[in-house]
């Protein structure tokens, strides 16, 4: 997979067919172009074909899609005989698991050294190990289509590096940016013909190179990793762009030679032998139950249980992500949709999950602090409130807010001084601030309140009406006036003249005392 453009070249060449991408192993060194270590073990089943003269050497790559069949290409086979090369699992050439060839085929329209129909398949003596699970290829129900430009797919093979090193299966990632389904091919750029059946990338920021032939383009459909295209040609360099055979217009190639053998690829019950197409593979038998599957690691077309943690998920999504325990699918955790928001109202629908609605505007969604004011909802969101102000503008007390009580003044400390400003001189006495010269502010009006404030000054303030403010005297409107019927001597009236009542009282007294003398 290469990283830098070199000279341009106008041919296409095949990439990684001939002796001399044949590298030494042991002579080159191990890493591939631009790509990075391949250890994914779902990658397991990317493989080397090697021939062998006392070590592996690599000439192109294939990949496993069902239990003993690899997909690679045509041109990898060219010259080939079932005895003259081997298929190797593993992600180096240091530690590798082989396997001999029972037999292969090119798709019987490939002529060598052309572009068209450039796809292969390769039967295996014995079955892959357990460990390796197959990848199977892309469907034509579900083949690459125009929407599918500048979507990312994955190549991976072990193909020579930007150091001319191979034998480390390495991977790389770039976009597909041509598919060309014309009988007669496409321009693909200044210079470059892409054949019919085949889709291409720039190779930026890199891609498939010498040995990476056979390897495959990933492509993911719900989840589900496909061989979408087969590592073909491209230029010289491996520095401008690289094709693929598009794998799925060829489906019937494939099922014609891996047939309806339990763990190949299906589409549909009527391509495996068994009658059984079941999670994208033939099945020896139906497999019923969410825990249950056929294309389990190491099982392929046999129905196991699944691995424990497997989703088996139903359509509630408010009673949580079910999981395979022990081959039961087992309840998850229900969806959690409180979101500790007093401004929404939290619910759940079963068919897309949370739902949160706004409370009406002006919900009150107070917190238990005082201090910070009110706050009311305002299209879903808990505004702040006004914050308390507690500030009292006496030197003499300290302001403070406590959140569940709200404002608190304390005294500070007799004779703290609160002096200087306009009342000269002053301390503070049971919270109030008192100036050392009380006749200060005497205005000598019994009818008002004398005080002095600091930063104001004298102030006075009428005291309330009817206060005595002397002998038959009230307070008035801050005046002093002489108070209604009020008599200095009595306290009852302040007329100075006997009243007509007054002289009537007296007369029947002196009646009744005649009254009772005469009766002595």
């Amino acid at each position: 997979m290469r990283l830098s453009a070199l000279t341009l070249v106008m041919s296409l060449l095949l990439v990684g067919c001939g002796d001399s991408d044949r590298v030494n192993v042991g002579q080159y060194g191990l890493p591939i172009i631009n790509g990075t270590n391949d250890t994914n073990p779902d990658h397991a089943a990317v493989v080397a074909l090697t021939v062998k003269y006392g070590s592996h050497y690599i000439f192109c790559t294939g990949t496993l899609i069902s239990r003993d069949v690899v997909l690679t290409a045509a041109h990898c086979l060219t010259d080939q005989s079932t005895n003259s090369f081997y298929v190797v699992f593993g992600n180096n050439m240091l530690n590798v698991t082989e396997r001999r060839v029972a037999d292969f085929d090119q798709h019987p329209l490939y002529v060598s050294q052309q572009y068209p129909y450039d796809i292969g398949v390769v039967r295996l003596q014995t079955d892959a190990p357990a460990s390796v699970t197959p990848i199977p290829y892309l469907p034509h129900n579900i083949g690459l289509n125009q929407l599918d430009i500048n979507k990312p797919m994955e190549f991976v093979g072990f193909g020579e590096d930007e150091n001319r090193n191979t034998g480390v299966k390495l991977t790389v990632t770039n976009d597909l940016n041509w598919l060309c389904t014309n009988s007669s091919g496409c321009n693909v750029g200044p210079g470059y013909w892409a054949a019919m059946n085949t889709n291409c990338q720039d190779q930026q920021p890199g891609g498939p190179c010498s040995g990476d032939s056979g390897g495959p383009a990933f492509i993911t459909r719900d989840g589900q990793e496909y061989v979408a295209g087969i590592t073909s040609y491209g230029d010289e360099n491996c520095a401008y762009y690289g094709c693929s055979t598009t794998v799925d217009e060829y489906e019937s190639f494939i099922i014609d030679y891996v047939g309806g053998e339990n763990g190949a690829s299906c589409t549909s019950s009527s391509q495996c032998d068994s009658g059984n197409c079941v999670d994208g593979v033939c099945c020896a038998t139906t497999c019923p139950g969410e825990c249950m599957a056929c294309n389990v690691g190491g099982s392929w077309g046999t129905c196991v249980t699944v691995p424990n943690g497997t989703g088996c998920p139903d359509s509630n999504q408010c009673n949580g992500t079910e999981t395979c325990q022990n081959g039961v699918c087992a309840s998850g955790q229900p969806l959690d949709c409180s979101n500790a928001n007093k401004c929404t109202d939290d619910d759940c629908a079963p068919a897309s999950g949370c739902l949160y609605s706004p409370m009406p505007d002006g919900t009150n969604c107070a917190n238990a602090n005082i201090c910070d004011g009110q706050e009311k909802c305002v299209s879903g969101i808990c505004q702040p409130g006004i914050a308390a102000d507690c500030d009292d503008h006496n030197p003499c007390t300290q302001d403070s807010c406590v959140s569940s009580m709200g404002c608190q003044y304390a005294h500070v400390a007799d004779g703290t001084s609160c002096g200087g400003g306009q009342c000269g001189t002053a301390t503070c006495t049971a919270g109030e601030c008192v100036a050392s010269d009380q006749t200060l502010c005497e205005d000598n009006n019994p009818c008002t309140k004398d005080w002095c404030n600091p930063e104001t000054g004298c102030e006075h303030v009428n005291l309330q009406y009817g206060y005595a403010c002397g002998e038959c005297l009230m307070c008035n409107e801050g005046q002093c006036v002489e108070a209604p019927d009020c008599e200095a001597s009595s306290g009852c009236g302040c007329s100075h003249s006997s009243s007509p009542v007054a002289s009537g009282l007296g007369f029947l007294l002196l009646m009744l005392g005649l009254v009772l003398r005469r009766r002595r």
